[in-house]
Protein backbone atom coordinates (compact mmCIF):
# COMPACT_ATOMS: atom_id res chain seq x y z
CA UNK A 1 0.00 0.00 0.00
CA UNK A 2 2.82 2.38 0.91
CA UNK A 3 4.59 1.67 -2.39
CA UNK A 4 1.37 2.39 -4.29
CA UNK A 5 1.06 5.71 -2.49
CA UNK A 6 4.57 6.75 -3.52
CA UNK A 7 3.86 5.62 -7.09
CA UNK A 8 0.81 7.87 -7.28
CA UNK A 9 2.81 10.81 -5.89
CA UNK A 10 5.56 10.12 -8.41
CA UNK A 11 3.12 10.07 -11.34
CA UNK A 12 1.51 13.31 -10.15
CA UNK A 13 4.91 14.97 -9.91
CA UNK A 14 5.75 13.87 -13.44
CA UNK A 15 2.48 15.27 -14.66
CA UNK A 16 3.11 18.55 -12.88
CA UNK A 17 6.64 18.87 -14.19
CA UNK A 18 5.61 18.17 -17.75
CA UNK A 19 2.68 20.58 -17.44
CA UNK A 20 0.56 18.05 -19.30
CA UNK A 21 -3.16 17.46 -18.81
CA UNK A 22 -5.17 14.47 -19.96
CA UNK A 23 -8.81 14.74 -21.01
CA UNK A 24 -11.56 12.40 -22.03
CA UNK A 25 -14.22 14.04 -24.19
CA UNK A 26 -16.53 14.52 -21.22
CA UNK A 27 -13.73 15.98 -19.11
CA UNK A 28 -12.85 18.38 -21.93
CA UNK A 29 -16.50 19.42 -22.22
CA UNK A 30 -16.88 19.90 -18.45
CA UNK A 31 -13.67 21.92 -18.36
CA UNK A 32 -14.86 24.12 -21.22
CA UNK A 33 -18.24 24.76 -19.61
CA UNK A 34 -16.40 26.19 -16.58
CA UNK A 35 -13.61 28.05 -18.37
CA UNK A 36 -14.91 29.08 -21.79
CA UNK A 37 -15.56 32.85 -21.91
CA UNK A 38 -19.03 32.41 -23.42
CA UNK A 39 -19.94 30.06 -20.57
CA UNK A 40 -18.68 32.58 -18.01
CA UNK A 41 -20.81 35.32 -19.57
CA UNK A 42 -23.85 33.01 -19.54
CA UNK A 43 -23.28 32.44 -15.82
CA UNK A 44 -23.04 36.19 -15.26
CA UNK A 45 -26.27 36.75 -17.22
CA UNK A 46 -28.01 34.28 -14.92
CA UNK A 47 -26.70 36.11 -11.83
CA UNK A 48 -27.87 39.41 -13.31
CA UNK A 49 -31.37 38.01 -13.86
CA UNK A 50 -31.50 36.77 -10.26
CA UNK A 51 -30.50 40.24 -9.03
CA UNK A 52 -33.21 41.68 -11.29
CA UNK A 53 -35.81 39.55 -9.48
CA UNK A 54 -34.58 40.91 -6.15
CA UNK A 55 -34.66 44.46 -7.50
CA UNK A 56 -38.24 44.08 -8.72
CA UNK A 57 -39.37 42.46 -5.48
CA UNK A 58 -37.72 45.18 -3.38
CA UNK A 59 -39.54 47.93 -5.29
CA UNK A 60 -42.79 46.82 -3.61
CA UNK A 61 -41.32 46.86 -0.10
CA UNK A 62 -41.14 49.90 2.21
CA UNK A 63 -38.88 52.62 0.87
CA UNK A 64 -37.20 54.88 3.43
CA UNK A 65 -35.40 58.10 2.59
CA UNK A 66 -33.91 60.90 4.62
CA UNK A 67 -33.14 64.43 3.52
CA UNK A 68 -31.42 67.38 5.14
CA UNK A 69 -31.60 70.96 3.90
CA UNK A 70 -29.82 74.15 4.98
CA UNK A 71 -30.97 77.60 3.83
CA UNK A 72 -29.18 80.93 4.23
CA UNK A 73 -31.47 83.79 3.19
CA UNK A 74 -29.32 86.70 2.00
CA UNK A 75 -32.57 88.57 1.54
CA UNK A 76 -35.44 87.37 3.68
CA UNK A 77 -38.62 87.05 1.56
CA UNK A 78 -40.92 90.06 1.81
CA UNK A 79 -44.71 89.98 1.92
CA UNK A 80 -46.99 92.98 1.23
CA UNK A 81 -49.72 93.83 3.76
CA UNK A 82 -52.18 96.78 4.11
CA UNK A 83 -50.55 99.54 6.16
CA UNK A 84 -53.63 99.98 8.35
CA UNK A 85 -53.01 96.51 9.76
CA UNK A 86 -50.31 98.06 11.93
CA UNK A 87 -51.38 101.75 11.74
CA UNK A 88 -55.17 102.36 11.82
CA UNK A 89 -54.62 105.93 10.65
CA UNK A 90 -52.96 104.81 7.42
CA UNK A 91 -54.91 105.13 4.15
CA UNK A 92 -56.85 102.02 3.14
CA UNK A 93 -54.95 101.58 -0.13
CA UNK A 94 -51.49 101.98 1.37
CA UNK A 95 -49.29 98.85 1.43
CA UNK A 96 -46.16 98.12 3.38
CA UNK A 97 -43.54 95.39 2.95
CA UNK A 98 -42.99 93.02 5.83
CA UNK A 99 -40.27 90.35 6.08
CA UNK A 100 -41.35 87.03 7.57
CA UNK A 101 -38.91 84.29 8.45
CA UNK A 102 -35.39 83.89 9.72
CA UNK A 103 -31.99 84.21 8.12
CA UNK A 104 -30.96 80.59 8.72
CA UNK A 105 -33.21 77.54 8.31
CA UNK A 106 -32.35 73.85 8.70
CA UNK A 107 -34.84 71.11 7.87
CA UNK A 108 -34.48 67.36 8.46
CA UNK A 109 -37.01 65.01 6.86
CA UNK A 110 -37.58 61.24 7.07
CA UNK A 111 -40.08 59.75 4.63
CA UNK A 112 -41.45 56.21 4.41
CA UNK A 113 -43.49 54.99 1.43
CA UNK A 114 -45.18 51.65 0.85
CA UNK A 115 -46.79 50.33 -2.31
CA UNK A 116 -50.16 48.84 -1.37
CA UNK A 117 -51.55 47.79 -4.74
CA UNK A 118 -50.15 47.91 -8.28
CA UNK A 119 -51.06 45.56 -11.11
CA UNK A 120 -47.79 46.40 -12.85
CA UNK A 121 -45.84 45.35 -9.76
CA UNK A 122 -47.57 41.94 -9.58
CA UNK A 123 -46.97 41.26 -13.27
CA UNK A 124 -43.43 42.63 -13.00
CA UNK A 125 -42.59 40.03 -10.35
CA UNK A 126 -43.84 37.23 -12.60
CA UNK A 127 -41.91 38.64 -15.56
CA UNK A 128 -38.69 38.90 -13.55
CA UNK A 129 -38.94 35.25 -12.49
CA UNK A 130 -39.70 34.19 -16.07
CA UNK A 131 -36.71 36.21 -17.24
CA UNK A 132 -34.58 34.19 -14.84
CA UNK A 133 -35.96 31.00 -16.40
CA UNK A 134 -35.03 32.39 -19.81
CA UNK A 135 -31.50 33.12 -18.58
CA UNK A 136 -31.19 29.54 -17.29
CA UNK A 137 -32.27 28.23 -20.67
CA UNK A 138 -29.81 30.53 -22.43
CA UNK A 139 -27.13 29.19 -20.10
CA UNK A 140 -28.15 25.64 -21.05
CA UNK A 141 -28.07 26.54 -24.75
CA UNK A 142 -24.60 28.06 -24.39
CA UNK A 143 -23.46 24.92 -22.56
CA UNK A 144 -24.92 22.77 -25.33
CA UNK A 145 -23.19 24.77 -28.06
CA UNK A 146 -19.87 24.63 -26.19
CA UNK A 147 -20.14 20.87 -25.61
CA UNK A 148 -21.01 20.32 -29.27
CA UNK A 149 -18.14 22.55 -30.40
CA UNK A 150 -15.71 20.75 -28.07
CA UNK A 151 -16.86 17.35 -29.34
CA UNK A 152 -16.30 18.43 -32.94
CA UNK A 153 -12.85 19.89 -32.17
CA UNK A 154 -11.92 16.84 -30.04
CA UNK A 155 -12.87 14.43 -32.82
CA UNK A 156 -11.04 16.53 -35.40
CA UNK A 157 -7.79 16.12 -33.46
CA UNK A 158 -8.39 12.37 -33.10
CA UNK A 159 -9.12 11.87 -36.80
CA UNK A 160 -5.96 13.76 -37.77
CA UNK A 161 -3.96 11.65 -35.30
CA UNK A 162 -5.53 8.57 -36.89
CA UNK A 163 -4.42 9.78 -40.31
CA UNK A 164 -0.88 10.21 -38.97
CA UNK A 165 -0.95 6.63 -37.67
CA UNK A 166 -2.10 5.39 -41.07
CA UNK A 167 0.64 7.32 -42.85
CA UNK A 168 3.27 6.14 -40.34
CA UNK A 169 2.24 2.52 -40.87
CA UNK A 170 2.35 2.94 -44.64
CA UNK A 171 5.73 4.65 -44.41
CA UNK A 172 7.23 1.75 -42.42
CA UNK A 173 6.01 -0.78 -44.97
CA UNK A 174 7.30 1.27 -47.87
CA UNK A 175 10.67 1.81 -46.20
CA UNK A 176 10.94 -1.95 -45.60
CA UNK A 177 10.16 -2.72 -49.25
CA UNK A 178 12.58 0.01 -50.37
CA UNK A 179 15.31 -1.53 -48.26
CA UNK A 180 14.66 -4.95 -49.80
CA UNK A 181 14.52 -3.43 -53.29
CA UNK A 182 17.87 -1.70 -52.84
CA UNK A 183 19.43 -5.04 -51.89
CA UNK A 184 17.96 -6.61 -55.03
CA UNK A 185 19.23 -3.68 -57.12
CA UNK A 186 22.70 -4.06 -55.62
CA UNK A 187 22.59 -7.77 -56.57
CA UNK A 188 21.54 -6.85 -60.12
CA UNK A 189 18.21 -8.64 -59.67
CA UNK A 190 16.16 -5.45 -60.22
CA UNK A 191 16.65 -2.22 -62.06
CA UNK A 192 17.60 0.90 -60.17
CA UNK A 193 14.47 2.68 -61.39
CA UNK A 194 12.37 0.42 -59.14
CA UNK A 195 14.23 1.71 -56.07
CA UNK A 196 14.00 5.30 -57.31
CA UNK A 197 10.26 4.98 -57.81
CA UNK A 198 9.79 3.60 -54.30
CA UNK A 199 12.06 6.23 -52.81
CA UNK A 200 9.95 8.96 -54.42
CA UNK A 201 6.82 7.41 -52.91
CA UNK A 202 8.50 7.32 -49.48
CA UNK A 203 9.32 11.02 -49.73
CA UNK A 204 5.72 11.83 -50.70
CA UNK A 205 4.40 9.95 -47.67
CA UNK A 206 6.91 11.72 -45.39
CA UNK A 207 5.67 15.07 -46.73
CA UNK A 208 2.11 13.94 -46.12
CA UNK A 209 2.95 13.05 -42.51
CA UNK A 210 4.55 16.44 -41.93
CA UNK A 211 1.53 18.21 -43.40
CA UNK A 212 -1.03 16.25 -41.34
CA UNK A 213 1.02 16.73 -38.13
CA UNK A 214 0.95 20.47 -38.73
CA UNK A 215 -2.84 20.33 -39.21
CA UNK A 216 -3.11 18.32 -36.00
CA UNK A 217 -1.29 20.98 -33.99
CA UNK A 218 -3.56 23.68 -35.38
CA UNK A 219 -6.64 21.59 -34.52
CA UNK A 220 -5.27 20.95 -31.03
CA UNK A 221 -4.72 24.69 -30.51
CA UNK A 222 -8.29 25.36 -31.60
CA UNK A 223 -9.52 22.77 -29.09
CA UNK A 224 -7.48 24.38 -26.30
CA UNK A 225 -8.88 27.80 -27.16
CA UNK A 226 -12.45 26.45 -27.10
CA UNK A 227 -11.77 24.77 -23.76
CA UNK A 228 -10.23 27.87 -22.21
CA UNK A 229 -6.82 26.23 -21.84
CA UNK A 230 -3.63 28.22 -22.35
CA UNK A 231 -2.34 27.64 -25.88
CA UNK A 232 1.14 26.91 -24.49
CA UNK A 233 -0.20 24.09 -22.31
CA UNK A 234 0.13 20.48 -23.37
CA UNK A 235 -2.99 18.31 -23.47
CA UNK A 236 -3.48 14.63 -24.20
CA UNK A 237 -6.76 13.21 -25.51
CA UNK A 238 -7.41 9.83 -23.88
CA UNK A 239 -10.58 8.67 -25.67
CA UNK A 240 -9.91 6.03 -28.32
CA UNK A 241 -11.01 6.89 -31.84
CA UNK A 242 -11.96 3.27 -32.47
CA UNK A 243 -14.35 3.30 -29.48
CA UNK A 244 -15.94 6.54 -30.63
CA UNK A 245 -16.40 5.20 -34.15
CA UNK A 246 -17.94 1.97 -32.85
CA UNK A 247 -20.34 3.97 -30.70
CA UNK A 248 -21.38 6.10 -33.67
CA UNK A 249 -21.82 3.04 -35.90
CA UNK A 250 -24.06 1.27 -33.36
CA UNK A 251 -26.11 4.35 -32.61
CA UNK A 252 -29.79 3.64 -32.17
CA UNK A 253 -32.13 6.42 -33.27
CA UNK A 254 -34.51 7.84 -30.68
CA UNK A 255 -37.92 9.44 -31.02
CA UNK A 256 -37.61 13.17 -31.63
CA UNK A 257 -39.70 15.37 -29.31
CA UNK A 258 -39.84 19.01 -30.38
CA UNK A 259 -40.55 20.21 -26.85
CA UNK A 260 -37.23 18.73 -25.67
CA UNK A 261 -35.24 20.91 -28.05
CA UNK A 262 -33.58 23.87 -26.34
CA UNK A 263 -34.48 26.33 -29.12
CA UNK A 264 -38.15 25.40 -28.82
CA UNK A 265 -37.98 25.74 -25.03
CA UNK A 266 -36.51 29.23 -25.44
CA UNK A 267 -39.40 30.23 -27.69
CA UNK A 268 -41.89 28.84 -25.19
CA UNK A 269 -40.39 31.04 -22.49
CA UNK A 270 -40.40 34.00 -24.87
CA UNK A 271 -44.12 33.40 -25.42
CA UNK A 272 -44.64 33.45 -21.65
CA UNK A 273 -42.84 36.80 -21.51
CA UNK A 274 -45.11 38.09 -24.30
CA UNK A 275 -48.14 37.00 -22.28
CA UNK A 276 -46.83 38.83 -19.24
CA UNK A 277 -46.17 41.90 -21.34
CA UNK A 278 -49.82 41.72 -22.46
CA UNK A 279 -50.95 41.46 -18.83
CA UNK A 280 -48.68 44.34 -17.86
CA UNK A 281 -50.17 46.64 -20.48
CA UNK A 282 -53.65 45.66 -19.33
CA UNK A 283 -52.60 46.46 -15.76
CA UNK A 284 -52.20 50.08 -16.83
CA UNK A 285 -55.99 50.34 -16.62
CA UNK A 286 -55.91 49.51 -12.89
CA UNK A 287 -55.46 52.09 -10.11
CA UNK A 288 -52.29 52.27 -8.04
CA UNK A 289 -52.50 52.75 -4.27
CA UNK A 290 -49.59 53.62 -2.00
CA UNK A 291 -49.17 54.93 1.52
CA UNK A 292 -46.67 57.38 2.94
CA UNK A 293 -45.44 58.70 6.29
CA UNK A 294 -43.35 61.83 6.71
CA UNK A 295 -41.71 63.29 9.81
CA UNK A 296 -39.95 66.63 9.61
CA UNK A 297 -38.12 68.81 12.12
CA UNK A 298 -37.19 72.39 11.36
CA UNK A 299 -34.90 74.90 13.04
CA UNK A 300 -35.40 78.62 12.34
CA UNK A 301 -32.58 80.92 13.47
CA UNK A 302 -31.36 84.45 12.97
CA UNK A 303 -27.96 83.26 14.21
CA UNK A 304 -25.98 80.20 13.25
CA UNK A 305 -26.52 78.30 16.51
CA UNK A 306 -28.00 75.02 15.31
CA UNK A 307 -25.86 73.03 17.72
CA UNK A 308 -27.31 74.84 20.74
CA UNK A 309 -29.46 72.25 22.55
CA UNK A 310 -31.49 74.98 24.26
CA UNK A 311 -32.92 76.16 20.97
CA UNK A 312 -36.17 74.70 19.60
CA UNK A 313 -36.67 72.35 16.66
CA UNK A 314 -40.24 72.43 15.37
CA UNK A 315 -41.80 69.08 14.35
CA UNK A 316 -44.11 68.35 11.44
CA UNK A 317 -45.52 64.80 11.09
CA UNK A 318 -48.08 63.41 8.66
CA UNK A 319 -49.20 60.25 6.93
CA UNK A 320 -51.50 59.63 4.02
CA UNK A 321 -52.61 57.57 1.06
CA UNK A 322 -52.04 58.24 -2.62
CA UNK A 323 -54.48 56.80 -5.17
CA UNK A 324 -53.75 57.13 -8.87
CA UNK A 325 -56.71 56.25 -11.13
CA UNK A 326 -56.09 56.19 -14.89
CA UNK A 327 -59.13 57.64 -16.68
CA UNK A 328 -58.36 58.67 -20.25
CA UNK A 329 -55.16 58.33 -22.30
CA UNK A 330 -56.46 59.17 -25.80
CA UNK A 331 -56.08 55.54 -26.90
CA UNK A 332 -52.42 55.09 -25.90
CA UNK A 333 -53.13 52.24 -23.48
CA UNK A 334 -55.39 50.49 -25.97
CA UNK A 335 -52.70 50.73 -28.66
CA UNK A 336 -50.10 49.24 -26.31
CA UNK A 337 -52.42 46.35 -25.44
CA UNK A 338 -52.96 45.65 -29.14
CA UNK A 339 -49.22 45.70 -29.79
CA UNK A 340 -48.58 43.22 -26.95
CA UNK A 341 -51.29 40.91 -28.31
CA UNK A 342 -49.78 41.04 -31.81
CA UNK A 343 -46.35 40.19 -30.38
CA UNK A 344 -47.90 37.07 -28.85
CA UNK A 345 -49.28 36.05 -32.24
CA UNK A 346 -45.89 36.60 -33.87
CA UNK A 347 -44.16 34.37 -31.31
CA UNK A 348 -46.84 31.71 -31.78
CA UNK A 349 -46.24 31.76 -35.53
CA UNK A 350 -42.49 31.51 -34.97
CA UNK A 351 -43.04 28.48 -32.71
CA UNK A 352 -45.07 26.76 -35.44
CA UNK A 353 -42.37 27.55 -37.99
CA UNK A 354 -39.63 26.31 -35.66
CA UNK A 355 -41.52 23.06 -35.00
CA UNK A 356 -41.65 22.30 -38.72
CA UNK A 357 -38.04 23.38 -39.17
CA UNK A 358 -36.81 21.14 -36.36
CA UNK A 359 -38.69 18.16 -37.75
CA UNK A 360 -37.11 18.82 -41.15
CA UNK A 361 -33.66 19.13 -39.56
CA UNK A 362 -34.20 15.79 -37.82
CA UNK A 363 -35.18 14.14 -41.09
CA UNK A 364 -32.09 15.59 -42.78
CA UNK A 365 -29.83 14.60 -39.87
CA UNK A 366 -31.17 11.05 -39.84
CA UNK A 367 -30.75 10.78 -43.61
CA UNK A 368 -27.18 12.13 -43.36
CA UNK A 369 -26.41 9.63 -40.60
CA UNK A 370 -27.76 6.64 -42.53
CA UNK A 371 -25.90 7.75 -45.64
CA UNK A 372 -22.65 8.18 -43.65
CA UNK A 373 -23.16 4.77 -42.09
CA UNK A 374 -23.56 3.14 -45.53
CA UNK A 375 -20.44 4.88 -46.82
CA UNK A 376 -18.51 3.75 -43.72
CA UNK A 377 -19.52 0.12 -44.26
CA UNK A 378 -18.53 0.34 -47.92
CA UNK A 379 -15.16 1.84 -47.04
CA UNK A 380 -14.46 -1.00 -44.61
CA UNK A 381 -14.99 -3.46 -47.47
CA UNK A 382 -12.72 -1.34 -49.66
CA UNK A 383 -9.94 -1.75 -47.09
CA UNK A 384 -10.22 -5.55 -47.32
CA UNK A 385 -10.10 -5.46 -51.12
CA UNK A 386 -7.19 -2.99 -51.19
CA UNK A 387 -5.19 -5.16 -48.76
CA UNK A 388 -5.76 -8.26 -50.91
CA UNK A 389 -4.62 -6.36 -53.99
CA UNK A 390 -1.50 -5.08 -52.20
CA UNK A 391 -0.60 -8.51 -50.82
CA UNK A 392 -0.94 -10.05 -54.27
CA UNK A 393 1.06 -7.22 -55.87
CA UNK A 394 3.86 -7.54 -53.28
CA UNK A 395 4.21 -11.24 -54.04
CA UNK A 396 4.33 -10.54 -57.79
CA UNK A 397 6.78 -7.71 -57.22
CA UNK A 398 9.18 -9.95 -55.31
CA UNK A 399 8.87 -12.49 -58.12
CA UNK A 400 9.68 -9.79 -60.66
CA UNK A 401 6.32 -10.10 -62.41
CA UNK A 402 5.22 -6.47 -61.79
CA UNK A 403 7.16 -3.23 -61.55
CA UNK A 404 7.61 -0.89 -58.61
CA UNK A 405 5.12 1.40 -60.31
CA UNK A 406 2.43 -1.26 -59.93
CA UNK A 407 3.44 -1.84 -56.31
CA UNK A 408 3.34 1.89 -55.59
CA UNK A 409 -0.10 2.13 -57.14
CA UNK A 410 -1.37 -0.73 -54.99
CA UNK A 411 0.10 0.89 -51.87
CA UNK A 412 -1.47 4.23 -52.76
CA UNK A 413 -4.82 2.50 -53.26
CA UNK A 414 -4.63 1.02 -49.76
CA UNK A 415 -3.48 4.31 -48.28
CA UNK A 416 -6.34 6.12 -49.99
CA UNK A 417 -8.82 3.48 -48.81
CA UNK A 418 -7.58 3.80 -45.22
CA UNK A 419 -7.76 7.60 -45.41
CA UNK A 420 -11.24 7.42 -46.90
CA UNK A 421 -12.30 5.07 -44.10
CA UNK A 422 -11.06 7.50 -41.47
CA UNK A 423 -12.83 10.38 -43.18
CA UNK A 424 -16.00 8.29 -43.51
CA UNK A 425 -15.90 7.48 -39.81
CA UNK A 426 -15.49 11.19 -39.06
CA UNK A 427 -18.53 12.02 -41.18
CA UNK A 428 -20.44 9.30 -39.32
CA UNK A 429 -19.45 10.78 -35.97
CA UNK A 430 -20.41 14.31 -37.06
CA UNK A 431 -23.78 13.06 -38.29
CA UNK A 432 -24.39 11.51 -34.88
CA UNK A 433 -23.39 14.79 -33.22
CA UNK A 434 -26.05 16.66 -35.19
CA UNK A 435 -28.71 14.21 -34.03
CA UNK A 436 -27.52 14.46 -30.43
CA UNK A 437 -27.72 18.24 -30.63
CA UNK A 438 -31.31 18.13 -31.92
CA UNK A 439 -32.19 15.67 -29.14
CA UNK A 440 -30.74 18.06 -26.57
CA UNK A 441 -28.23 15.46 -25.34
CA UNK A 442 -25.43 17.87 -24.54
CA UNK A 443 -26.99 19.19 -21.32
Amino acid sequence: MKNNFYLVIFLLLIKTVNGQQSFTLKQAQDYAVKNNQKAKNADLDLLISEKKVKETFASGLPQVSAKGEFQNFIDIPTSVLPANTFNPAAPADELIGVQFGTKYNVTGTVQVSQLIFSGNYIVGLQAAKTYTSLSKQMQAKTSQEIRSSIANAYYTVLVLEENVKTLDSTLLKMQDILKTTKILVDNKVMEATNASQLELSVLQVENGISRVKSQTEVARSLLKMEMGVELTSKIVLTDLYSDITASAENYGEEKFMTENNIDYQLLETQYQLNELSFKNTNANYLPTLSGFFTHQRQALRNEFNFFDSNQDWFPNTLWGLSLNIPIFSSGQRAAKVSQAKLEMEKTKNTMTQLTQGLKLQMVQASSAYNSAKDVFKTQKKSITVAKEILNSTEIKYKEGVVSSMDLTQAQNQLLQAETDLTNASFELIKAKLEIDKLLNKFN
